[in-house]
């Protein structure tokens, strides 16, 4: 197959400008072209260098121009945006190009409640809400967090002492700017001699008169409870509970209400999933969201795959990239409790899938075209199973664990049960994970993705491939269409197992791609880092 590649630059301005060996006015014929891929991230950085003088470079660095490089057939080796034009020596310019991926980037100030079960986050009513409810009301009292007898768990709690006459507590929530509440799921019991109200409303932007629409009025006599998800009729900022006596009886002894499993959900239009109480999101449904926030880049209904974990708590409260709220969802795993791929390759489409769901499998000879290095296998990542510790949100220290793990709760899902894996001849072989997980479920989902990872990619070498490369199906394409994500073997080196491809480099003038494959060193440690902020985020 012919080897050469072409470029094609879509100005800003709707002008599109051709580069090729095959062009007619020399400042078109480009050198020095080179790309990389990732995994995550797709199309990585590009080099291509024009010949220009300097005074002849200004429609060639327009910033954030899209450049598409191909090859035979139009099939596209890179595509991404000018990120920088700088000028090498007296008579060439050097167009720098980052892959579509680099977008997520610029969008630093993300802030969405997805669902929010952080009872801290319930606080006092403001200084002006006060002095406006000491019109009607003798006192104005706010709500703690306690202990649920009854469920273990902690919940928000009004009291109003039997010395109060004519007493008021209330609890605000506080979205934050540009976020508002959609719903309110509650479990509202109340130890009361009299008729007290329980109400949930949610109020309007303004946080000092309460003038809201009534959502639901809970509460209606002595000793009563309810349950149920409090919609607004127009999404807003602010939602508040409210717990007062009505006709300002003095009580004999103190009067209470308890609110269980309290969960904020956000107005994000994202279908809840699961059973109340334990509603939230799939990881599927938070990444697809993200991703319209970022209209530089597409995705389609097969791009995203859907998975089935239901994430029970997930905010983003401050200023956060994009990018970063995918890393971060990404780190609670996918269908196969593992991190999934993703990235931006051709047409700027987002991809978010399982590893070896996609891409090309590579046939390589060692004694035709590719050169081989191998780090082996590493021991240090492999383990028999995972332990993890956690918290539940009564406070009280759990662990998770294969069987004979010594773990308060055991489970074969945390065991490895694979025979071949080699940390079998070490019994017992068990890692210990502590996690800021609130739940069991969410501690044996992170904890299959932790063992999973650490026996996934123990193998870590390179491949060089210069020319031309043989895909599954004994098709021979240019060594540049070779990315990150696929898959490579070795069909004369005797180990015909398919070994992921993390990255590549290209370089047009070799026609050589170099391949690393298996786990990168850090890709363990950065899939706890991403686990360790995610569990900032997990509340359940």
């Amino acid at each position: 197959m012919e080897a050469w590649i072409a470029a094609s630059l879509f100005l800003t301005d709707g002008r599109v400008i051709r580069f090729g060996a095959d062009e007619i006015e020399a400042e078109n014929v480009p050198s020095d072209i080179s790309f990389d891929t990732s995994n995550p991230g797709g199309f990585g950085s590009a080099s291509v260098t024009l010949p220009r003088p300097e005074n002849l470079y200004a429609d060639d660095g327009k910033l954030f121009s899209h450049m598409v490089l191909y090859g035979p057939g139009n099939q596209v080796f890179y595509e991404g945006f000018v990120n920088g034009v700088p000028q090498v020596g007296n008579e060439s310019i050097q167009l720098n190009l980052s892959g579509w991926v680099s977008a997520l980037d610029k969008h630093e100030t993300f802030r969405q409640i997805f669902v929010d079960r952080d009872l801290g986050r319930w606080g006092d009513a403001s200084r002006a809400r006060r002095i406006s409810l000491l019109a009607t009301f003798n006192s104005v009292l706010g709500a703690s967090t306690e202990t649920d007898t009854a469920t273990s768990l902690p919940a928000l709690t009004f009291t109003t002492p039997a010395t109060e006459v004519n007493p008021y507590a209330e609890a605000w929530y506080d979205a934050g700017a540009g976020s508002e509440v959609e719903s309110v799921y509650y479990d509202i019991t109340s130890l009361s001699l009299y008729t007290y109200g329980g109400e949930m409303f949610t109020a309007t932007a303004d946080d000092a008169t309460g003038a809201a629409a009534l959502l639901a009025d809970v509460l209606t006599g002595t000793d009563s409870s309810a349950s149920g998800t409090a919609t607004a009729s127009t999404p807003a900022r602010y939602a508040l509970i409210r717990f007062y006596l009505s006709g300002g009886t003095v009580g004999a002894k103190d009067q209470s209400m308890t609110v269980r499993h309290l969960a904020v959900f956000g107005n994000h239009g994202l279908t809840k999933r699961g059973t109340a109480p334990d509603q939230g999101y799939y990881a599927s449904d938070v990444v697809g969201y993200a991703i319209q926030q970022c209209p530089s880049i597409t995705y389609s209904s097969d791009s995203i795959e859907t998975t089935s974990f239901v994430i029970p708590h997930l905010t983003f409260t401050e200023d956060t990239s994009l990018r970063s709220v995918i890393e971060q969802v990404t780190a609670l795993g996918g269908n196969a409790n593992v991190a999934n791929d993703w990235g931006v390759y051709e047409n700027r489409e987002f991809y978010w899938r399982s590893p070896g769901t996609y891409g090309r499998v590579w046939h390589v000879r060692r004694d035709q075209v590719a050169t081989s290095s191998s780090d082996g296998p590493d021991a240090d990542r492999r383990c028999a199973g995972v332990k993890v510790n956690y918290t539940d949100a009564a406070g009280t220290s759990l662990s998770v664990g294969p069987p004979g793990s010594n773990s308060d709760y055991e489970t074969t899902d945390l065991l490895d049960s694979d025979t071949d894996n080699p940390a079998y001849r070490i019994p017992g072989a068990f890692k210990s994970e502590s996690v800021g997980i609130t739940s069991q479920t969410g501690a044996i989902n992170i904890g299959t993705m932790i063992l999973n990872e650490r026996n996934r990619l123990d193998w870590r070498g390179s491949v060089t491939i210069t020319g031309e490369a043989e895909d599954e199906n004994g098709n021979l394409f240019p060594a540049a269409l070779i990315r990150a994500g696929d898959r490579i073997v070795e069909s004369d080196g005797g180990d015909t197992t398919e070994r992921t491809i993390v990255s590549t480099s290209y370089d047009h003038s070799s026609l050589t791609t170099t391949a690393s494959i298996g786990a990168t060193p850090d890709s363990l440690e950065a899939l706890l880092g991403q686990l360790a902020a995610v569990t900032d985020l997990i509340g359940q």
